[in-house]
């Protein structure tokens, strides 16, 4: 506990009040109880990070699965946060379109929707749109990690980030 000491001095007629002094050894203890307590009971932010589906390794895989093209769709993210994309396979440059990062939910969206109304003959899997993502050399960071967001927002099961062909970066200049 916390205590006053007060000298006390003998001498004649009045005595002399000296100022009192506070003992705050006991409040400097408490206070680093009380450090170490919230230390010991507060959880630091963990680290997050985004879970990636990278595609398996051809060594893996016995038959590759086949999909339709009409289900599928590439996304080339390049300079100036525009993004090229086509659907199905590449087979002309004219079938190359681009647009801003901000528009490319709207197109994720009416691609769904073409997807989800394929004939019934097609596997379930068929039914899913298939998302393929080619960043370019000169694209930024930040577009790729903007459109996996769309891929989580949308919840698109299958999508992968593979490399840009040759064909695609002589279109894209």
């Amino acid at each position: 506990m916390a205590e006053m000491n007060m000298p006390q001095k003998e001498g004649k007629g009045r005595r002399k009040v000296a100022a009192p002094r506070i003992d705050l050894t006991p409040m400097v203890d408490l206070g680093f109880l009380l450090i170490t307590f919230f230390m010991f009971t507060t959880s630091l932010a963990q680290q997050r990070s985004m879970e990636l589906k990278m595609p398996v390794p051809p060594a893996m895989v016995d038959v590759p699965q086949a999909y339709p093209d009409e289900a599928v769709i590439t996304l080339l993210p390049a300079n100036n946060h525009r993004v090229y994309y086509y659907e199905g396979a590449l087979k002309s440059p004219a079938q190359m379109k681009n647009c801003s990062i901000g528009e490319t939910r709207q197109i994720l969206q009416r691609k769904m929707r073409e997807v989800a109304a394929l004939p019934a003959t097609y596997s379930k899997q068929a039914h899913e749109i298939h998302v393929l993502l080619k960043p370019n050399a000169d694209s930024k960071y930040n577009d790729l990690v903007n459109l996996l967001d769309e891929m989580l927002i949308l919840k698109i099961e299958y999508y992968c980030i593979v490399d840009i062909t040759p064909e695609e970066k002589l279109m894209l200049q």
